[in-house]
C-alpha cells in the first residue's frame, strides 16, 4: 500500500526532472549562435556599454550650452580689516589718513549665473564629440564581427569534430563484424591466431581515436557556449550539417569601404582634422554673459540671526565678458603641428592597410581555389577507396584476399574519409576568410 501511495509522487519526480533536462538542452544553427553571441558576449556588451557611456558624453558636452547657474554662500571674518589711504583733507585735516573699509564680519548669500554667447573652440569640439560617437558605433561593429568569425570557426570545427566521429562509429561497426568473422575463423583453424589478434588491435585504437574524438567535440562545444554566453551545464546539440557550399564564390575584388577597420581610421581622421580646427579656434575671442543676484550683510558684532531690519542689502549685477587670446608663447603652433603630423600617420596607415587588405583578399580567394581542388582529390580519394576497400572484403570471404590486406585497405577508407571531413573544413574556413577580407562577415546577421 505504501509503495502504490508514493509511486505517483515518485513519477513526477522523475518526469520533472525528464523536463528540467530537455528544457537545458538547446538546438542550435551557425546563425543563432552568432545572433546569440552578439546579444551575450561580454566582449560586445562592454562595447555596447562603451557606445552608450560615449553617447552621455555628448550630452555632458551639450549642457554647456543652456545657462550654468549655481547658488553661493559665502561668510568671512575679517580679523585685520582692510584699509584705504585718503587725503586727510576730505575730513578737513592735513595730510592722509587710513580708513577702514568694510566690517568685521561680512556674508554673501545669492545666485550667480553665466552663458556661453561665443565660443567657436567649444562649437566645434560639439561637433568631436558627435564623430566620437559615430567612432563608439564602428568600435562595436568591429567587436560583433571579431565575435561573428571566432563563433563561426568553433561552429565549423564542432561539426568536422562530430562527422569524423560519426564515420569512425560507421567503421567500428564494420571492425565488429570483421572481429566476430575473425573469431569463427580462428575457433575453425581457418586463420592464426595473430590474425584475430591484429583485427582487435585495430579496433582497440579506432576506440581510442572515438574516445579522443569525443573528449576534444566536448572541448570545442565548450568553447563555443563560453563565445555565446551559454552557461557550462546547458546541453548544446548544432542543427546544422558541415556540408558543401551551394555557391562558389567569385573572385571580383571588392569594395573594401565595407571593411569596418578603414572606416575607423576615416573616422579617425575627421576627429584629427576637427582637433586641428578646434585648436585654431583658440586664437578667436570667446563672448560670455554672466550675472548676480545677492544679498550682502556686513556687521561688526555678530547677529545676523536677532530680529530687526537692516542686517542684508540686496545686490545685483549683469554683464559680458570678452576674451581675446594675444600671444601664448606658440603653444597652439605646436599642438597644430602635432596633430598634422597625427594626420600624415593615419594617412600612411590607411594606405597601408587597404593594401592589406587586397593582399588578404587575394591569399583568401586562392587559399579558397586550392581547398577546392583538395576536397575535389578527397572525394576521389573516397571513391577509390570505397571500390579498394568493396573488393578486399569480396576477396577476404573468397579467401583470396589476406586479413592484413583488408584491414589495411578499411584504414585506408577511415582515412580518406578523415581527410575529406578535414578538406571540407578547410574549404569553409577559407570561405570565411574570403567573407572577412571584403567584410561581409555581418551580413544576413
Amino acid at each position: 500500500m505504501k509503495i502504490k501511495k508514493f509511486l505517483p509522487i515518485v513519477l513526477t519526480i522523475v518526469s520533472l526532472a525528464d523536463q528540467a533536462s530537455a528544457q537545458q538542452k538547446v538546438l542550435l544553427t551557425l546563425k543563432e549562435s552568432t545572433q546569440m553571441g552578439i546579444e551575450r558576449n561580454v566582449n560586445v556588451k562592454n562595447a555596447r556599454l562603451d557606445n552608450s557611456k560615449i553617447h552621455y558624453q555628448l550630452k555632458e558636452a551639450q549642457s554647456k550650452l543652456y545657462p550654468q547657474l549655481e547658488g553661493f554662500s559665502t561668510f568671512n571674518y575679517y580679523y585685520a580689516i582692510p584699509k584705504m589711504i585718503l587725503p586727510g583733507e576730505i575730513f578737513g585735516q592735513t595730510g592722509l589718513i587710513p580708513v577702514e573699509i568694510g566690517t568685521t564680519f561680512d556674508w554673501s548669500n545669492g545666485f550667480k549665473a553665466t552663458q556661453v554667447l561665443y565660443n567657436q573652440s567649444y562649437f566645434t569640439s560639439l561637433k568631436l564629440s558627435k564623430r566620437m560617437e559615430t567612432f563608439g558605433t564602428l568600435s562595436l561593429q568591429q567587436k560583433k564581427e571579431e565575435l561573428v568569425y571566432q563563433v563561426t570557426q568553433v561552429y565549423y570545427l564542432c561539426q568536422a569534430t562530430g562527422k569524423q566521429i560519426e564515420q569512425l562509429k560507421l567503421t567500428m561497426q564494420n571492425t565488429n563484424k570483421l572481429l566476430d568473422v575473425a573469431k569463427q575463423q580462428n575457433e575453425n583453424g581457418v586463420i592464426r591466431k595473430i590474425d584475430y589478434s591484429r583485427v582487435l588491435v585495430s579496433k582497440n585504437n579506432m576506440q581510442t581515436q572515438i574516445d579522443n574524438l569525443d573528449q576534444l567535440e566536448q572541448q570545442q562545444i565548450g568553447l563555443l557556449k563560453y563565445c555565446i554566453g551559454l552557461p557550462v551545464e546547458t546541453e548544446v546539440e548544432l542543427a546544422d550539417s558541415l556540408s558543401l557550399p551551394l555557391t562558389q564564390l567569385t573572385p571580383e575584388n571588392p569594395n573594401f569601404s565595407n571593411r569596418t577597420e578603414l572606416a575607423l581610421i576615416d573616422k579617425q581622421i575627421e576627429i584629427n582634422k576637427l582637433k586641428v580646427k578646434i585648436n585654431r579656434n583658440t586664437y578667436l575671442p570667446t563672448l560670455s554673459g554672466f550675472g548676480q543676484l545677492y544679498y550682502e550683510g556686513q556687521q561688526n558684532t555678530f547677529n545676523y540671526f536677532k530680529d530687526g531690519d537692516g542686517k542684508f542689502f540686496k545686490t545685483g549685477f549683469f554683464g559680458i565678458s570678452l576674451n581675446v587670446p594675444l600671444f601664448d608663447g606658440f603653444e597652439k603652433y605646436a599642438k597644430t603641428k602635432q596633430y598634422d603630423i597625427e594626420l600624415q600617420q593615419l594617412q600612411n596607415t590607411r594606405k597601408n592597410t587597404q593594401d592589406y587588405f587586397t593582399k588578404q583578399f587575394t591569399d583568401a580567394y586562392r587559399q579558397y581555389q586550392n581547398c577546392l581542388k583538395t576536397l575535389a582529390r578527397e572525394q576521389e580519394n573516397q571513391k577509390m577507396a570505397e571500390e579498394t576497400y568493396k573488393v578486399s572484403l569480396l576477396g577476404y570471404g573468397q579467401q583470396v584476399v589476406s586479413l592484413t590486406d583488408l584491414l589495411l585497405s578499411e584504414n585506408s577508407l577511415t582515412e580518406s574519409h578523415l581527410a575529406y571531413f578535414n578538406a571540407l573544413l578547410q574549404l569553409k574556413n577559407a570561405e570565411l576568410e574570403v567573407k572577412k577580407s571584403k567584410g561581409e562577415l555581418l551580413n544576413n546577421q
